[in-house]
This record gives structure tokens, sequence and C-alpha cells, in this order.
């Protein structure tokens, strides 16, 4: 018999201040929250608790979080065997279209049944439907995603297998379009892969201007090749392309930037060498895979790495939302996290460093509010200690270097960059600018970058205002066609 459960957590902390705050809790059973999506009045998060080291999350897990940062969260229990939730859309009456795995055993990794549910803001099950994997598939994963067609429909993407864990899953994707009541339309299940590396999904998107649908995913077609591909509204495969470019990058996509081109954010790392250089990136991409530009927004230094899951949101095109942290692998040192904010040119608006003493930080993903803020929540946990979960809500004004540029100014003849210590703004004298384009970078010590934006125009005076920096010690240099001109060193009170 089925058993549906709430349960009650230990609320240790609720910072209030204007539009921005954070949820701090305590958990004893263990959370990952993945994914979710805001109806405009809170936001909806989904995962599932109760970890078990030797076969995984045991029960799904879902909050609701209105804008004021008050939430409500349930777990569900189901007798005997095990559920995850993945990811969601929010429909028209407020209300969550749901999808996740559940079924197997509660002594294995295996899921076999395709878990679809549509859940109010009490999270509450309003219709829920169950489709089994068809044999010979089942799935260990939890990649599955979901997004709108043209017609108001529902198309879900779920990585599946005729492997069992720990063996990698060999490139076999299934397909469903659905109603929004949960109703399946069609599905399909795509064998065509070559998947002995690893091949699975990382994301789905609608074509703009085409009833199209387009598939990201690892080993499609070529062994451990990154490739897309396009499916029609009646599911068929009609185009693919390789990304070899990508080598051996992981990557997720969440927006597009036109018609023609979309924004993929990626975590590129290259070994063999004695300083692991990884470095997190989101490229510029067109529909046929071709790169077209590159921002890299963070660098690691030799202790560390910086690590990202599918966590880059669109909430408009001045304001895109990246959010990554950085691993020191399976030890219990203290991370942080950084979010960037990026306008859909590829400029760096700004940097966020989110941290909190003796905590080690992982974000697992991000999601738009209605204010064109952002959501980030993840596992902290303290050294040899509990695990806790926070959520932390951010607004642009958290993030943005604002800047204006004089082409007549008034300048000091004896200082290139001043004031020097600043507590909020930065007057750099901009001088031999060939080129009449020139860029602009912000760095700190370890060579993390906190903004980066391409200009139009020639020498004058560029003021920052760097009030949103943290106090410390950083770098400016200027680039113009493609060599640095100018470099120099400043203190933020």
């Amino acid at each position: 018999m089925k058993r549906i459960l709430f349960i009650a957590l230990c609320l240790s902390a609720l910072v209030m201040r204007s539009q921005q705050w954070e949820i701090l809790y305590n958990m004893e059973e263990g959370v990952v929250l993945v994914g979710g999506d805001c109806n405009g009045e809170g936001n909806f998060i989904f995962g599932a608790c109760d970890d078990d080291e030797s076969v995984g999350y045991l029960d799904a897990f879902a909050m609701y979080v209105g804008n004021d940062g008050e939430f409500v969260q349930r777990k569900f229990c189901f007798e005997g065997y095990k559920s995850h939730l993945c990811n969601a859309v929010c429909l028209d009456d407020g209300n969550a279209f749901v999808v996740g795995v559940k079924g197997g055993t509660l002594t294995n990794r295996v899921y076999d049944t395709l878990w679809i549910a549509v859940l109010n803001t009490e999270l509450e099950i309003v219709e829920e439907r169950n489709y089994p994997i068809v044999a010979p598939y089942q799935t260990w994963t939890t990649d599955v995603y979901l997004e709108f067609n043209n017609y108001g429909e529902i198309i879900v993407l779920a990585d599946v297998s005729e492997r069992t864990y720990p063996y990698v899953t060999n490139g076999v994707y299934a397909v469903l379009k659905c109603d929004t009541h949960g109703n399946m339309l069609n599905s399909k299940y795509f064998a065509e892969g070559h998947g002995v590396n690893g091949a699975r999904p990382t994301g789905i998107i609608r074509v703009p201007g085409s009833n199209n649908m387009m598939i990201l995913g690892r080993g499609f077609f070529v062994n451990n090749c990154h490739s897309i591909c396009y499916i029609d509204n009646d599911l068929n495969m009609i185009a693919a392309y390789p990304l070899p470019w990508l080598e051996d990058n992981w990557n997720y996509t969440d927006c597009w930037k036109d018609n023609g081109h979309f924004l993929m954010s990626s975590v590129t790392h290259h070994y063999g060498v004695v300083n692991n250089s990884y470095y997190a990136a989101v490229f510029e991409v067109d529909e046929e895979g071709r790169y077209v530009d590159t921002l890299v927004y963070d660098r690691a230094d030799t202790s560390d790495y910086t690590a990202q899951f599918g966590s880059m949101v669109y909430a408009g095109d001045e304001a895109i939302y990246v959010a990554t942290y950085w691993e020191r692998g399976f030890d219990e040192l203290p991370t942080d996290a950084v979010i960037c904010l990026i306008d859909n040119d590829l400029n760096l608006l700004g940097t966020k460093r989110l941290k909190k003493d003796g905590v080690k930080i992982r974000i697992m993903s991000c999601q738009r509010t209605s204010d064109g803020g952002c959501l980030v929540y993840g596992q902290c946990k303290k050294s040899y200690g509990s695990e806790m979960v926070q959520v932390w809500k951010l607004l642009p004004e958290d993030f943005v270097i604002n800047w204006s540029l004089d082409d007549n100014p008034v300048v000091s003849r004896h200082h290139v960059a001043y004031p020097n210590p600043t507590d909020d703004y930065l007057n750099i004298i901009l001088k031999n600018i060939d080129n009449q384009s020139f860029g602009v970078v912000i760095y700190d010590v370890c060579s993390r970058k906190y903004f980066e934006r391409k200009f139009e125009h020639g020498d004058g005076l560029l003021t920052l205002d760097v009030s949103s920096l943290e106090c410390g010690t950083y770098y400016y240099e200027i680039v113009s066609g493609g060599q640095s001109v100018q470099t120099g060193k400043f203190i933020k009170n």
C-alpha cells in the first residue's frame, strides 16, 4: 500500500532583507535538490532525500518557496521502492508538471518507471501517471528533462539503459510527448547511440521559429562525442550534428540567444599537467553545432577546481545566471560557491561569492524568480558534521558592476587608476588603445574573474562601480586587438 508522509525540517535561519534572503535548514536524512520552475508567485524545487550510500536516495522530495522566502516541503514515501523527482515546468494555473523516476527495490539502484505528476503549491498531487520503462530498458540515473513544444504539449527526455549499475549507460534515450495532465500522446526509444564511455542526455530545448525540439547529449552517434539532434513533433529524428570542438567538456544548455544561436554552459578540464587547469565557461553555438564564441567566467587555483551541474538560468537578455562551486574531491575542507551574472552578448556583468565558515558547499541548480532574480540551491556540509540544505535568493544588484565611459574627461595627471584604495568607484584612464573596440577584465589574486565586458569606444576615462566587490586586492586588464595594453592593481576597502 502506498504511503505519503509530510516531514518537518529544522529551520535554523531565515534571513530577510528586501527581496534578497536565504534559507538554511538541517537534514538528518540528506537531501539533493536538482530542478524546478517558477510560477510567478514562487518557485518549485524538486529532488530526493534519505540518502543510502549503497542504493542512493530513497524518497522523492519537494519544496515550494514563496517570493517572500516562506516555504513548505514534502517527502514522498512509497512502500517497498524508491522515488526521485527530477525536473518540472509550471502550468498556466500555477501548478507544476513534474517528472521523475521510481520503482525498483530498496536494495538496488534501479528505477523501472517514469513518474509524471501535477503538484499544486501545497505540494499535493493533483494528477499522477506512471509509465513503466519498456523492457529490456531501465534506468539508474535521474537524468530526466522536459520542455513545452509549440502546441502546449510537454516533451519528456529520459536516459535509460539495458545495463545495470555501476556500469555506464549505453546511449538509449526515451522521449515521451504528454498533455498537461500527464496523458501520454506518443513515445519512442532511440537506441542508436554508442555510449561505451557514458552516453547520456543533458538537455532538451524548443527550437524558436519551428515545431522541432533539440536534444543535447553525449554519444548519440559517435562514441563519447557531444552531439545535438533534432526531432519533429512526431518524435522522428530529422538531423544530428556532432560537437567535436567540445572535446571532453561536460555541457548543459539552458537558454537561447536568438533564433540562430544558443548558449551552452560547460565545465571544461584538462589533465596531464602539474596544475590541472579546470575552468567553467559559456559557449555560444549556432543551431548546427558550430562554435561561435566563449566566455570563460571562472578558473580555479591549484588546490580546488570548478564544478557545475545544470546551473544556467535565463531571466532576461541582461540577466543570465550561472552557478558553480569549488570542489576539492571527497575531503571535508570548506569550499565556496561562485554565481556569475552575464548577458546574452557574453559579457560578465559581475560575480557573487557564496560562503559559510567551515562549510563545504555544492550548488546543485538554480532557477529564475519572477522579479528577474534567481534562486540558487544546494547541499552544505560542516566539516565532519551534519548536512544542511541552503537556498539563496539573489538579484542583479547583488552582482552588477555599473560603468560609464567619458570620451573627453578631465583626469588626474598623476594616476592611471584612482582612487586607490577605493570604497566604491574606480576610475581608469585609458591609453594606447589603437583599436576602437576593447575589453576590460577585473580578477582577483587567484585569477578568478569578477567582471569582463567588451566596449566599442577608444581612449577616455572609464569609471567602474566596484562597490559590489568584497574587500581585497584586485587587478584590472585592458585588452585591445587581442593584446593586453594596460594592467594595474587596486584595493577595494
